[in-house]
């Protein structure tokens, strides 16, 4: 019942939840860091924080540092995946470089992908172990915003 619930309201919204989940393209595509597929669903069964950004993007810029340091705390409880929007590769692979961003991104030159699931730069979507969508992070993330997101999303397997 909840689940419909939530699927309505994510539809009233806007927001890319249950009930339009399915048309929206699946998130997948090449790392811009290592050439290689990678793909939202090579997680399963984990809760993914997927993270739209762009090397020109300020807010991004900003939460990069503390993306990348929640990322690697919490790697064993939950995995991140990246969009870098509207980019170029050499631009992505410095500012990972800069930031310590270890985690995949798929490279999304022309923002098709990103402007499926948000609405710009810097968004962190966040999935639940079941990669079904939980909340959404708009503009620059803070620590607070990551550990609440990581509790709600860790909290739908019970």
């Amino acid at each position: 019942m909840l689940r419909y619930i939530f699927a309505a309201v994510a539809l009233a919204l806007g927001l890319p939840g249950a009930a339009d989940a399915a048309r929206r393209p699946a998130i997948a595509g090449t790392d811009v860091l290592t050439g290689k597929h990678v793909a939202l669903s090579q997680f399963a069964g984990k809760p993914v924080f997927v993270n739209v950004w762009g090397s020109w993007c300020y807010g991004c810029k900003q939460e990069a540092p503390t993306l990348a340091r929640f990322a690697r705390a919490h790697a064993k409880e939950v995995a991140f995946l990246g969009i870098d929007t509207e980019d170029t590769k050499q631009g992505a692979r410095a500012f990972a470089r800069r930031h310590g961003i270890s985690y995949p991104s798929i490279w999304d030159p022309r923002g098709m992908l990103a402007g499926q699931w948000s609405r710009g730069a810097p968004t962190t979507l966040v999935f639940d172990h079941r990669h079904l969508f939980v909340r959404r992070i708009e503009g620059t993330a803070s620590t607070a915003q990551l550990n609440a997101a990581l509790k709600q999303a860790t909290s739908t397997r019970r």
